[in-house]
This record gives C-alpha cells, structure tokens and sequence, in this order.
C-alpha cells in the first residue's frame, strides 16, 4: 500500500510552474507534497519531467514531458534514448503526442509499467482563470501595460546573437506594447544569462517596452497578449493553446549546437517568417486577427485534452494506485509488440548505460568520477586540445 506522499523532482522554474497546478490538488487530497532539485531524492510516490531521470529512488514512479514539444528533432521516438518503461504511469499532454507514441508502442521501452494516458498539459490549468477579463486588467495595471494596445510578446528558447534587439526594433514600427519574458537560465549557462542583462540594460525604460521578470509564470504573459514571438520554444505551442497566434523567426540561430543551427520548426500551427519580415508580418496578423485567432482555437480545440482538468484527472490515478483500486481512465492502447533489432537495441543502451553513469554515479562518488575522466583521457588524450580551438 502506497503512503500519501508525493515528491515532485525539478531542475529548474518551468518545471516547477508546470508542477504547481498537481501540487494544490495533492495537498487538497491530503497528501504531503514535496518539491525538490536533488534528483536522487527517495520517493513514496515521485513525479519525473527530465531528459534523464532515477525512477528506481521512488516506489511508485509517474512520467510527463517538461516542454511540450521536447526533443522534436527524435520524432516521433522520443523514447528510444529517454525510456519509460522503467516507470508506473506515463502521462501525455496532446493527440500529437499520442500519435507520436502510437508510432513507437511497439517498443518495450516506451511502455510504462501501469500504461500510458492521454490527460493533458497541467500548466494549462491557469488558462481560464488567467484569460478572465479582471486577472489581465490587474496583470497590465501591475505591469503598466496599457490594455488599449495590442501586445506582442517575445518569448525565446535562448536568447543570443541580438534576438531580443531585433524584435524591439521591428515592433517599434507598429504601435503595440512590446512586451519581453525570457526564460529563467540555470547557472550553468552563463553566457545566455549574461546577454539576457546585456538586452535588458539594452531596453530596460524604453517607450512600451515592458520587460517581465524571468520568473513569471509564461501563461500570464501570455493571457495578457495578443501575438507571441518565438524561435522554437514551446511557448509557441502554450499561446496557441490559449488561442493566441504564435510567430517563428526562423532566421534566428539556436545556439545548442557549434556552429549555431536555425531553429527546426515546421509546426503546421506556427507562423513562419524572417526578422526582415518581422515587422509585416505581425501587422498582418494585427490587421486580420479574427481570423488568425479563429485558427489557433481550432487548433487548441483539435489537439489538446482536458484544459483546466488536468491535476485533477492526474490525481485521480493516484487516488488509485495509492487505495489499490483500477485506474478509472482508459490507457492507450499499444501497437502489438515487435521485438527492437539488435544493432539498434545495442546502440541505445550503450548510449543509456553512458548518460546513466555520467549523471549518477559520477556526480555521486567522486572516486567513480575520477576513473571515468581517467578512462576518457586514455581512449581521447589530445580531446582537451580540440575542445579549447
């Protein structure tokens, strides 16, 4: 019998906001909650949302995207180097997720051990109270907005190279409120966070330019507007959700990658266009947006499940698990299973079995982590020379 006791594991804040929504329901059910960056925390019950994440800590495991359109360059296998058949539940957010999973359910490791559900995006639960008409009048007010003006926001996956520049100047042709949300980077990225002050120094008291703090939960700055700006981040994905079109610069470069690659970005619910572009193209939208606005909707209406239901639905499978009783919701139901070739099964767990050292048992025992760097510099000796050219 499992204890009322979840442990939700995060590593940064859209995690955490995204968790939120679940938490409030579990501690109206009664159960302790726990939010906590140490992914090796041992759980009752623990909920996972990373690339890379240690179910075998938690004895009972639940699985859920952190970002809506994750790793979209492996699709439609997300799960081929990120598992879940070593968890209880899995948890998606949309039909294009489940028609991602449908073409992989063949495969052992993308079936978690309890099934698969399709139950929704829990960040979205703050949709309606957040696009009620007294929630953005005091957002603006607050944030000295003026509710008059159409508002673009610019939100990107990483900001660098002058994207928030480019967009400020391309939106101070148009008569908007220019309206700025970046992300809340980690310490380990100290360049973007720098060239995020470097912008903001940049902009910070310019005529309609409102700069949030990175910390604001990226559903109020969208409720609030009326177009979303972006590269490739799944904030894009979130404004359509709400209704709100979303525009793909996609001469922007993403710098993940050396050299920067251009965003990928083929999304048949995004708008595409050039910074060149920029400013014409959301004045288009500007001056027809019924219509875009109408197509987001039906896009949101076509793809995404229970908005405004999801904690709660996800707490009912808990409720559940935790009494012993049968999940009330249906599973999707898999493709017959086929076994995984073996020279494409060999390549993903040597791959694993790498990342799982790397990211356990290096970053726990430092004996194991000098052997490995030892072990590296032996196969690669002259590796450090490249990697400083």
């Amino acid at each position: 019998m499992l204890k009322k006791d979840i442990t939700f594991i995060y590593l940064d804040r859209a995690d955490y906001n995204m968790y939120q929504p679940i938490v409030k329901e579990a501690q109206k059910r009664g159960y302790l909650t726990k939010l906590t960056d140490n992914k090796f925390e041992k759980c009752e019950i623990g909920f996972y949302c990373q690339h890379t994440n240690f179910p075998q800590y938690s004895k009972f495991s639940v699985i859920m995207l952190h970002d809506i359109i994750q790793a979209y360059s492996n699709w439609p296998d997300l799960w081929y180097y990120e598992p879940w058949n070593k968890y209880d539940l899995g948890i998606l957010p949309s039909k294009q997720w489940v028609n991602n999973w449908n073409q992989c359910s063949q495969w052992y490791y993308s079936r978690p051990r309890k099934g698969m559900f399709e139950i929704g995006w829990p960040k979205a639960d703050v949709i309606k109270e957040l696009q009620d008409a007294l929630s953005k009048e005091k957002f603006c007010q607050e944030h000295h907005i003026d509710i008059n003006k159409r508002t673009i926001l610019y939100a990107p996956a990483w900001e660098n190279d002058g994207k928030q520049d480019d967009f400020v100047k391309a939106m101070q042709k148009l008569d908007v409120n220019i309206l700025i949300k970046q992300a809340a980077w980690s310490n380990d990225y100290p360049q973007i966070i720098q060239n995020i002050e470097d912008m903001y120094k940049l902009h910070h008291g310019m005529p309609n330019v409102v700069i949030l703090d990175p910390k604001t939960n990226i559903f109020e700055a969208i409720a609030v507007s009326d177009v979303l700006v972006s590269e490739e981040s799944s904030t894009m994905c979130e404004a359509v959700m709400m209704g709100i079109p979303a525009v793909s610069v996609s001469n922007w470069l993403i710098p993940d990658t050396s050299p920067s690659r251009f965003p990928k970005c083929d999304y048949d619910f995004v708008i595409m266009t050039l910074k060149e572009k920029l400013t014409d193209c959301v004045k288009d939208i500007i001056d027809h947006y019924d219509s875009y606005q109408q197509e987001s909707m039906r896009f949101s209406r076509r793809s995404f499940s229970n908005i405004g239901k999801t904690a709660s639905m996800i707490m009912d499978m808990i409720d559940d698990c935790v009494s012993g009783q049968p999940i009330r919701y249906m599973p999707l139901q898999p493709q017959p299973k086929e076994i995984v070739p073996l020279r494409k099964n060999y390549r993903r767990l040597k791959r694993l079995f790498v990342k799982q050292f790397e990211n356990n048992y290096c970053l726990r025992y430092k004996s194991v982590r000098l052997l490995w760097k030892t072990l590296f510099f032996i196969k690669h000796p002259f590796s450090h020379l490249t990697r400083n050219q």
